[in-house]
């Protein structure tokens, strides 16, 4: 390990200067090409705070169907088939891309007459899964969504909520 420059502390506590500005912005310009900030950012940390603030339990992700393995490619195949699992819960949705815009969401859920919600943007859509546990939100914009799944037959139980799905 080397030692320190006698000078770091002195140069460390000095106001910044033009070659600081250049060599930041040197840093920045980089940083963006080779590692940008992801577009979804702040809708994770929003869905972060959601879950905090709901002290849900969240939903794992289990499967993806027709989905590439890749990561930070802008080149994709979107899931049709995604598969969440959560303590004494199964999720499944399939996406149907209606138009350019507009997706229907088809779902499973293993607690019959469970209460869904779809939370788009800044909107929500509330169903009840049927008998078998079947549900569908239609006309869902394209964007990331998830899912908040509360028991119908335990009032007092903490909902479930998955993690975004991007349509």
């Amino acid at each position: 390990m080397n030692a320190p420059h006698p000078d770091e502390d002195v140069l460390a506590g000095q106001p910044m200067d033009a070659d600081d500005e250049r060599a930041l912005a040197l840093l920045r310009r980089h940083l963006t090409l080779v590692d940008p900030v992801p577009g979804d950012l702040a809708e994770r940390v929003k869905f972060a705070m959601t879950v905090a603030s709901l002290e849900a339990e969240v939903a794992h992700l289990m499967s993806e169907g027709s989905m590439a393995a890749t990561v930070r490619k802008t080149e994709y195949d979107r899931a049709t088939t995604v598969t969440f699992e959560s303590e004494g819960l199964s999720i499944m949705v399939t996406l149907e891309e209606v138009d350019r815009g507009s997706t229907t969401v088809r779902g499973w859920v293993t607690s019959p007459g469970a209460e869904v919600e779809l939370r788009e943007r800044s909107r929500s859509a509330t169903t009840t899964a049927d008998d078998e546990g079947r549900f569908v939100f239609e006309g869902v914009e394209r964007g990331t969504v998830h899912l908040v799944i509360r028991h119908a037959d335990e009032p007092g139980a903490r909902p479930v909520i998955t993690p975004g799905i991007e349509i």
